[in-house]
């Protein structure tokens, strides 16, 4: 029998490997899942929860928790980190932001940088981070 197999199926590995699977679990399993860890144990849904956060959040933000994020991240940052989205998102997203907001939002998100990919990560990650901030403040909702 493999190391990773027991005999009622499948065993997990940590936290690392639970928080890689809600990160691609369609939205109404991953709810549901939280719904019963929460009552079981309410701290450890907050904490997968938080860690589980990604970047493709920002998508499922209303129009209210995305001005209270851009409150709390620079211009610039959000620029770059929205430049690889769908010209969809991008448009929905700074129409509904205040207009010298979104306007040096949209020039970070239209200039040329170095390391391009990289930059994108980078501030990526501290939306991320914003996001998981904010939403364990209760300044806004996932979920």
């Amino acid at each position: 029998m493999d190391a990773n197999n027991t005999p009622n199926g499948v065993f997990i590995n940590g936290k690392a490997q639970i928080i890689e699977m809600l990160q691609i679990m369609p939205e109404e399993e991953k709810a549901t899942l939280f719904r019963n860890i929460q009552k079981r144990n309410p701290q450890l849904a907050a904490e997968l929860l938080e860690k589980s956060i990604s970047f493709n959040d920002i998508y499922k933000l209303n129009e209210f928790d995305l001005k209270t994020l851009c409150r709390n991240v620079h211009s610039g940052v959000f620029g770059v980190a929205i430049k690889a989205c769908s010209i969809e998102f991008q448009k929905k997203a700074l129409s509904s932001l205040p207009r010298e907001y979104a306007e040096k939002a949209y020039h970070a998100m239209k200039a040329r940088l170095n390391n391009e990919n990289d930059s994108i990560s980078k501030a990526r990650e501290k939306i991320v981070q914003t996001i998981a901030t904010l939403n364990r403040r209760q300044q806004i909702k996932l979920n």
